[in-house]
């Protein structure tokens, strides 16, 4: 008796084993083992695709974004070289790491720039210490910092009118560019 038990729980462990075996991978089709290659079907042509040109793919990708994206400002308050990042949005940290890690010679220019209060001297010094702020964000981020340049424009090259507060708060900004 305790044979025939054992005997019936061996069947009854290698016919769910086949059974499970026979559903997911003839029914279901799951069982293919993966290959390092990705297939695109396109008409009646398949495409096959490595892992390097998937990634370039992305970088692509990732470019296309950055270059849509335009120049991103930070905004800082009066005589601060420390400022509101938000603007920055992770996404878009995201393909910056994807692009500057798959293209070392690609850099970022960061330029502080300030309102009219202060001295012109005050002010330079000021906007390098904004740009230098943002270079710390974006180091962070996981931006190498070899290919972050960066620079202050003072107070020459306002954004909008110093004769406003509003204008004065829109001119104390830092602007980041990317060059691929």
């Amino acid at each position: 008796m305790r044979q025939l038990v054992f005997f019936l729980t061996v069947l009854l462990v290698l016919w769910t084993a086949g059974a499970s075996y026979w559903y997911v991978c003839k029914v279901r089709c799951d069982c293919k083992t993966m290959d390092v290659t990705t297939d695109e079907i396109q008409g009646d042509s398949v495409i096959v695709q490595t892992p390097e040109q998937l990634l370039m793919a992305a970088v692509d990708e990732a470019k296309a974004y950055l270059s849509g994206s335009g120049v991103q400002k930070g905004f800082f308050a009066s005589s601060s070289a420390e400022g509101d990042m938000s603007g920055v949005s992770d996404e878009y940290l995201k393909k910056l790491k994807l692009v500057f890690d798959n293209n070392p010679s690609a850099k970022i220019e960061v330029t502080g720039h300030a309102d009219i209060t202060g001295s012109e001297a005050f002010n330079l010094v000021l906007g390098l210490q904004r740009a230098e702020y943002v270079k710390t964000f974006l180091v962070n981020a996981g931006i190498n910092a070899e290919q972050i340049v960066t620079s202050s424009a003072g107070s020459s090259e306002p954004a909008a009118s110093n004769s406003t507060s509003e204008g004065r708060a829109a001119n104390r900004r830092t602007e980041i560019k990317v060059i691929i």
